[in-house]
């Protein structure tokens, strides 16, 4: 079974490690991080079911918001990226190590005083099911104990490994937000009765937890990772058929590019390659196949790599087919 170490030594340089007290990406690391953020924030605040405002300071949108009468009705939320410095981890680190920040997704509800409860166990429901629906063992995503931090009532939910626990993600239910109201005689009644849940996903640990998740699969030897988090989601396999020309590969060629390029123009990721290697490395989840017969009829054959399982395909539904598993 391979330990946190044994996971970073496979994965880096092109996907993540930790050096110097820090987290650093290659290049499908990048991809990576930019897709995990992406879904967080199309799940957390463009598809929230509540009013959710991005923000860089709470006080301060607080007042915005109030000014203009758009923290009307409860519940709304504020949402955050930003980098934090708190300490996450550092059990799993070596003697002394510490990783001095990491970028964190930060969602604060803002909720009526009676609602709160069913509210925190809600979101705790919710957060939970987001991190399993992403990992190839769903499972080792869970939610630990309730514990005391600063007086508040604090659950984690932790990726379980045989090396340890990997913390992606906070929740605190705030029975007061006097504090972060604007002061005013106008407000002060007000705020007593409104309570705050926070949610905040550590996304540097959070796609180390996923890394380590798709290469210590039980089922597999083989890494898999989930294909809305995938750096590329197609590549292209050129079937080499009997009796073809130098013309026939080229139109082949030809034909892998204007399908590379539509799927790129809906913005859906590919890489051209002609190795196994690089598509193992990338974690990439379809190939797309094409041969002679392909340029007849326009039917290809899109390969699942977890499942092993090939679907023909007409060209005209490519985009459609790559999107509707990808996004």
């Amino acid at each position: 079974m391979m330990n946190l170490e044994a996971v970073l030594k496979v994965v880096g340089p092109h996907f993540l490690g930790l050096s110097e007290r820090i987290f650093t990406y290659g290049p499908q690391g990048k991809l990576l991080m930019k897709n995990l953020e992406g879904h967080w924030f199309t799940h957390c605040v463009t598809m929230s079911r509540h009013n959710v405002f991005p923000c860089d300071t709470i006080a301060e949108t607080l007042q915005l918001l109030q000014s203009s009468s758009m923290d009307d009705p409860l519940p709304f939320a504020l949402a955050t990226l930003a980098t934090s410095k708190t300490v996450w981890n550092e059990s799993l680190l070596p003697a002394g190590g510490k990783i001095s920040s990491h970028k964190t997704a930060r969602v604060n509800v803002f909720v009526d005083a009676l609602d709160s409860k069913n509210l925190l166990h809600k979101k705790q429901r919710e957060r939970k099911v987001w991190w399993r629906k992403l990992a190839q063992c769903p499972s080792r995503f869970v939610l630990a104990e309730s514990k005391k931090a600063r007086s508040l009532d604090v659950t984690e939910i932790e990726a379980r490994f045989p090396f340890g626990s990997i913390i992606v993600e906070t929740i605190t239910h705030y029975p007061s937000v006097r504090k972060l109201y604007p002061q005013t005689e106008n407000n002060k009644d007000n705020a007593a009765d409104v309570h705050m849940v926070e949610h905040v996903a550590s996304l540097d640990w959070g796609c180390l937890a996923l890394l380590c998740d798709s290469h210590m699969s039980d089922k597999s030897t083989r890494a898999y990772i989930h294909p809305k988090l995938s750096p590329y989601k197609t590549t292209f396999h050129i079937a080499r058929q009997e009796n073809e020309t130098d013309s026939d590969i080229e139109d082949l060629n030809r034909f892998v590019l204007y399908l590379s390029n539509a799927l790129r123009t809906r913005g859906i990721s590919t890489i051209l390659t002609n190795t196994e290697q690089i598509i193992e490395m990338c974690l990439i989840p379809y190939v797309v196949s094409v041969d002679k017969t392909s340029l007849k009829n326009g039917i290809v054959h899109v390969k699942n790599r977890s499942t092993t399982l090939a679907e023909a395909v007409h060209i005209t539904d490519l985009v459609k087919y790559i999107h509707s598993r990808t996004s």
